[in-house]
């Protein structure tokens, strides 16, 4: 049991990491992000204490808009032979609070307790702090040459959750406020935001039942309110945006065959309403479905029927299936064939950048198809393969661009915005690519990921205006990542990572440009001191490499961070 405590204590150290990625624009994507641990977790300095039981999931694998790293599918904490079902993969402390600073005054700190915990209830607290006030230099020339890039996020949230004879309930209440400014390049130009802080405070009020496992039915359903607010609007006189964002869902399913097998529909609600400036949103989606599971395979076959009530009703059908079939016991072929409607509501956009223009309405998207097929292989001892590829298509895809000078009629120009603005386009995009992972000595586990994207760019305009030759703007052509996990000591635990990503363009005043390549080198260690208090330091961007996330918005040259983490 020491081991697997040893386990958890390493992953709440890390926790002051959650939401520190590897650059200054990376830190700020996931404030919001829901903690899910799984035993990979344990090897990574990047995630958050567990409060609640974790449940053992899969590591997401999703491909990421913006040019930041994409978590590859390792499970590389797998326990030692001598410790399955023997020893817990979480920790039973109840309370832990992490602290670490580092140049740029980069802070990050967190903040949890378990206030009830039994088999039937559940109540806990945590708090995330998370904040950056250091000058940037630009990748550009520029004058002047740096900025100082601000910015402050604070999330406090309390989940209860409580077993009833016939069903979960899940209850959650949560605040965040986030303060930044737009520290752009300008170019030369005058500042118009003049780097006041804009803010945004959202209200999050969720309620989640789930049914117990039935033979007969199996019911899901949550209802997800949001009431946010902004300081100020297009112009610092300006109102702000406000308004109410309501994700609602529920889900019926009929098991079959003994539960192998079984039949259902899931239905979705959203929801968003503003007070000014952007027109109302909802979409009305049912995905009915069937699903099989043979000995060796597993098929869910289904389709998206969506209804979209914005500027007039549309209505969508969209695949929605997922095959898999294990080949071999190490070794399996999957596809999966989707599609829909991306909303980019305004709150979803803000976790794409917040450095968007402020009352920007963004057109939502819709992908014809979205395709992803692969195969894993695992039969050679202490090695994986994978090999995947896929294919999708979207109508009125948005990239993001610098805004630069105003177009205000014909070849008229108006101020410069240090803001991001939305190129739409029709795009296809292909993707290749390889894995291998390796852990044939255990105490290093090391993984290369390989990933080339072919993309195909028809119908793009900006502001109206029509662009020829136009690229598929920050999304990379090549992307290569390298992990590696040593474990020196049972209680001292190193981290390197290698982020690449290349051929990538902008579109900045009338013209294609093309962006400097990422890489980005970094580096972590964690030392248990005692079951209870850890220290750790993390240090990014070891190659000391400019670079941009989006154009004229420069991730942080080397930084450090080191900290502790305290369970009680």
């Amino acid at each position: 049991m020491k081991k697997y405590i040893l386990v958890a204590a390493l992953l709440i150290s890390t926790g002051v990491f959650a939401q520190t990625q590897d650059s200054l624009l990376r830190r700020q994507m996931e404030l919001e992000r829901e903690f899910n641990p799984t035993l990979q977790d344990a090897n990574k300095i990047n995630s958050l204490p567990s409060v609640p039981q974790p449940t053992v999931t899969k590591a997401n694998t999703g491909y990421s808009s913006w040019a930041g790293r994409t978590t590859p599918p390792l499970e590389i904490a797998i326990p030692q032979p001598t410790d399955i079902m023997t020893d817990i993969p979480f920790s039973l402390k109840k309370g832990y609070i992490s602290l670490g600073a580092g140049n740029y005054a980069n802070i990050d700190g967190a903040l949890g307790y378990r206030l009830i915990e039994n088999e039937k209830s559940s109540l806990a607290f945590n708090f995330l702090h998370n904040s950056s006030n250091g000058d940037v230099d630009y990748v550009q020339d520029g004058d002047p040459a740096t900025n100082k890039a601000f910015f402050m996020d604070n999330l406090g949230q309390l989940r209860y959750g409580h077993l009833l004879n016939a069903f979960r309930l899940n209850l959650k209440a949560a605040y965040s406020h986030s303060a930044f400014n737009y520290y752009g390049n300008t170019f030369g130009h005058e500042r118009f935001f003049n780097n006041e802080n804009q803010t945004l405070g959202v209200l999050n009020l969720g309620l989640g039942v789930e049914s117990n496992p039935s033979d007969f039915i199996n019911y899901r359903g949550s209802v997800n309110f949001k009431n946010f607010s902004t300081k100020y609007g297009s112009t610092l006189s300006g109102a702000g945006l406000k308004g109410n964002h309501i994700d609602a869902m529920l889900g019926l399913d009929k098991p079959f065959q003994d539960g192998g097998s079984r039949v259902g529909v899931d239905g979705k609600f959203l929801g968003v309403f503003y007070n000014e400036g952007l027109d109302d949103f909802m979409l009305l989606s049912a995905n009915p479905y069937i699903g099989f599971e043979g000995l060796n395979w597993k098929a869910r076959l289904g389709a998206d029927l969506i209804f979209q009530m914005l500027g007039g009703t549309k209505f969508r059908v969209a695949p929605n299936v997922e095959l898999e079939l294990n080949v071999t016991e190490h070794s399996s072929l999957y596809a999966v064939v989707k599609g829909g409607i991306h909303d980019n509501t305004y709150l979803n956009v803000m976790k794409e950048s917040r450095y968007i223009a402020p009352m920007t309405p963004v057109k939502s998207s819709f992908s014809i198809v979205d395709i992803e097929a692969g195969a894993k292989i695992g039969e050679v001892s202490g090695f994986r393969f994978d090999v995947f590829g896929g294919f999708k298509k979207t109508d009125d895809e948005h990239f993001w661009i610098l805004n630069g000078r105003d177009l205000i009629g014909g070849d008229g120009l108006g101020d410069f915005k240090e803001v991001l603005m939305p190129v739409y386009a029709n795009l296809s995009r292909s993707h290749i690519g390889g894995m291998i992972q390796s852990n044939i000595w255990a105490p290093l586990d090391i993984s290369l990921r390989l990933t080339k994207n072919f993309y195909g760019v028809k119908d793009a305009r900006y502001a109206e205006t029509a662009l020829t030759d136009a690229k598929a703007y920050n999304k990379p052509g090549f992307e290569t990542d390298i992990r590696a996990t040593f474990e020196a000591m049972s209680n001292l635990k190193f981290t390197l990572n290698y982020y690449f990503a290349g051929d990538r363009w902008t579109y900045f005043e009338r013209a294609n440009v093309k962006m400097g390549n990422i890489n980005d080198l970094n580096f972590g260690a964690v030392y248990h001191i005692n079951d209870s208090f850890a220290i750790n330091l993390k240090a990014n961007n070891l190659l000391f490499q400019k670079y941009d996330i989006w154009y004229g918005y420069p991730a942080q040259d080397f930084n450090a961070m080191g900290g502790f983490t305290f369970m009680f």
